[in-house]
Order: structure tokens, then sequence, then C-alpha cells
């Protein structure tokens, strides 16, 4: 299996004079899931569009397999990414999606045989709930070519069993992508993560010990002893 190598470095971003993201540093390989935690209005989901390539910046500088890139989006294969908000045409029916956002058969045989998905594939994408469709979304993309899968807010307003579906998702294609993850729901992005980054005061704070967390004041003293992940 080709290992992949993704590289974003000296990620610059101003908003209205202020320093936003001040010289950010991120990797991701083929089998890692980074996780990127922060508060809001700190600049993560800046950060995944930045590098994604649809977000302008002051400075960065991006690159898969040493190759540098401006806006990966543009070339197939290298990144995919889900939004905060639902991308699916909501008029078209599940099937109709599928064919539309799936270039192989294999591809279009992932998805449409997953037992989540398998029952609504003749209703329409609106009348999904929430849940389904956001796991919808992802597994679309997860089945993608692309090398490395950007996720925003993946477990946002879903139900447990949702959220675990997902977990069990990203669990399962790993293997195959990188994965750079973010979301307020800091257990699942704990949980699911090899590596963790606290974004605070617009740097990147590559994070050794989850006591950190609470340490750098991101987490309330005896949050993780409560959460069960120490």
């Amino acid at each position: 299996m080709i290992k992949n190598e993704l590289h974003a470095d000296s990620v610059f971003k101003y908003i209205n004079g202020r320093e936003l993201l001040t010289d950010c540093f991120l990797r991701c390989e083929t089998g890692e899931v980074v996780g990127i935690l922060g508060r809001n209005g700190c600049g993560k989901s800046t950060f995944l569009k930045i590098i994604f390539g649809t977000v302008d910046c002051h400075h960065k500088y991006v690159s898969i397999n040493g190759k540098r890139y401006e806006a990966p989006y543009k070339t197939a294969g290298l990144m995919a990414y889900l939004p905060q908000q639902p991308f699916l045409p909501g008029t078209l029916t599940v099937r109709e999606v599928i064919d539309v956002f799936t270039d192989s058969e294999d591809e279009k045989n992932n998805v449409s045989d997953d037992e989540y998905i398998r029952p609504h594939l003749s209703q329409k994408v609106n009348a999904l709930s929430g849940g389904e469709r956001r796991y919808l979304e992802i597994l679309l993309l997860v089945n993608s070519a692309a090398a490395f899968i950007l996720l925003d807010e993946p477990f946002n307003a879903l139900d447990p069993l949702t959220k675990e579906r997902v977990m069990l998702l990203i669990h399962a294609y790993r293997s195959k992508k990188g994965f750079i993850i973010t979301d307020h729901d800091y257990r699942h992005i704990i949980a699911a993560s090899d590596r963790i980054i606290l974004v605070a005061n617009g740097s990147f704070q590559h994070i050794h010990a989850l006591t950190e967390l609470e340490d750098k004041h991101y987490l309330p003293p005896g949050s993780l002893a409560f959460s069960g992940l120490i």
C-alpha cells in the first residue's frame, strides 16, 4: 500500500488586522488520525479550508508527497473535505447521490451496500434524518479516491449511536487514508485520534499528554477523569 504524507507549514491568517493563525504546522500520513481542538472562533475550520485550498491566507506551505499545492482540492485524489453544513442535493434520492458522487463500481457498491444506507436508497436526501445524512456524507468521502479526509465537526448534533457509526467509519478507513478532524466533542476527537493539536492564541500546540488540555485551560480541571479518558 502506498503511504502518503501531508505537510502544512507556516500558515498565517489575518482577519480584520488580527492574527487568527500564526505559523501553524501540521503533518499527517496514511494511517493517522490527527485531531484538532480549540474554542469557538480560534481558527480550526479556517485552517482546514486553507489547506484544502478554498480559503486564502497570507502565507502557507502545503505539500503532499513532497510536491507543493496551492489548492489541493483542484487535483483529483488528494483531499476531500466535509464542511459543517450539509452539502448533498436534497432533491435527489440517495441512490442518485451515490451515482453522482462515486467514480467506480467498487465505490458505488461500498456505499449502497452499507447496512445503514441500504434501507434508504429510494428516499430523497431531504427525507433523511440529520444523522443519516451526515453519515452518508462521510461514507461518500471515505469511499472517494482522496488520500486525505478533512472532517469539520463530523459529530456535531449527532445522537450517540450515529457518533459511534462515524467512529467505526474512521477506524475502518484509516489504514488507507489520513484523517484530520476537528469538533467540539473532545471525547470523540480524543478517542479517534492518534495525535491531538490544541489551537490557542492563534498557535498550534501539539499535545503530548491529555492532562495538558486541562493545564492549558481548554478543559476544566477534572474533565478528563470525569469522562473516563484518564
